[in-house]
């Protein structure tokens, strides 16, 4: 009789859990309904059938962050319920801020890097710090901000910029030594014309052969703005021979095609080769439909200002003469023709750009046949 009680009790109490869980899914499907409206008064109806879904309550304080009315205690609320989510506290504290709690602000926004070490937080504090005028703050943040950082960085690199010009400082305080962030502000920088900030950073990839396209990219930028010395150290922390006289004067393999390497630039009417029998050398062909005045060659010198060079060069030409075919550095102009050729000229400065040009001769049809070009060089004149 005893066993017949306690069955019936246990049965009683299993069909009172069964009615309990019918009715808690029937309001929770009733606060979700109410929620999926996404009207403020649905919303806020959804809340207080469930005042412990933090769903609700965050979306509910965004409503209200929208209105202009202060939505602290659901935000407050929404913490407390999950003290390991950043969301909420970064919204209490940039609540706070506008609010002119600045302490306030600061305590929230703490709290949310320390339980969440991702970036948003601490990238919401940099931008907080900015705000403020915190310096040391702001790089402190900034640093830690970009030690996790991935994706587009240019913000980060903005920002550190309009907080100092001074391109050691934002270095030396802001780049962490992960090689993959320094990459990208080189990237950044080379994008912005910031060229004194550039060598710095590039001496920093050098190690890595990964980075070394990145890194003669820089080299074109930096010899394209004129800035010889750091071109010339990065060039040679690259491992590359030189760059003193003309770089691979004899075109000898392998050809870098950056820096003070040759250059050429794909032309309509002309084609480039550079070719080994019977001697090493580069021949352009000129097919009569090119340009009646292009570039066809071209290299950076190192030079010293104000020295005497004589530059020469060996040529041999299939072209009706006068070839229309020339050298040219600084104000020095020395026209090609078959055989051995030179011409003087005083350096105007540090850095100076060699080209082989082509223009049409006056009353002449545009050139059509071959020149080959070898034993390029640079020496002191006597």
């Amino acid at each position: 009789m005893r066993a017949y009680y306690i069955s019936r009790a246990g049965g009683a109490l299993a069909v009172a859990a069964l009615i309990a869980g019918a009715v808690f899914s029937i309001d929770r499907a009733r606060a979700d309904h109410q929620f999926r409206l996404h009207s403020p008064a649905a919303v806020a109806r959804a809340v207080e059938m469930e005042p412990d879904n933090t769903e609700y309550l965050t979306f509910r304080a965004l409503q209200l962050d929208y209105d202009g009315a202060d939505a602290t205690s659901l935000l407050e609320r929404a913490a407390k319920l999950n003290p390991l989510s950043s969301a909420p506290r970064i919204r209490l504290g940039l609540n706070a801020e506008l609010r002119g709690a600045n302490v306030q602000a600061e305590k929230w926004l703490l709290e949310a890097a320390r339980i969440d070490r991702q970036y948003e937080p601490r990238w919401t504090l940099v931008n907080f710090y900015f705000r403020r005028e915190n310096r040391d703050a702001f790089w402190q943040w900034m640093r830690a901000a970009l030690e996790i950082s991935y994706g587009d960085r240019r913000p980060a690199f903005d920002l550190c910029w309009r907080e100092s010009g001074d391109a050691d400082e934002v270095l030396s305080r802001a780049i962490p030594d992960r090689l993959e962030v320094a990459a990208a502000y080189l990237e950044w920088l080379i994008e912005t014309h910031r060229m004194q900030a550039v060598a710095p950073v590039a001496m920093k990839l050098t190690a890595d052969p990964v980075f070394h396209p990145l890194l003669l990219g820089a080299e074109d930028a930096l010899l394209g703005s004129g800035e010889a010395a750091p071109a010339i150290a990065l060039w040679r922390a690259l491992g590359l021979p030189g760059p003193e006289g003309i770089y691979r004067g004899n075109f000898a393999k392998p050809a870098v095609g950056h820096g003070f390497d040759w250059r050429w630039t794909e032309i309509s009417g002309v084609t480039h080769l550079e070719i080994d029998q019977p001697r090493r050398m580069h021949r352009i062909s000129l097919s009569g439909r090119q340009p009646e005045s292009c570039e066809l060659l071209r290299q950076f010198v190192s030079l010293r200002q104000g020295a005497r060079y004589q530059l020469s060069w060996d040529a041999e030409t299939r072209l009706e003469s006068p070839t229309g075919l020339a050298w040219t550095i600084g104000d020095a102009h020395g026209s090609v023709a078959n055989g051995r050729g030179s011409v003087e000229f005083t350096a105007p400065s540090d850095l100076e750009s060699l080209k082989l040009i082509y223009q049409r001769p006056s009353g002449e049809a545009r050139a059509e046949g071959d020149v080959e070009v070898w034993d390029v060089a640079l020496r002191a004149a006597k």
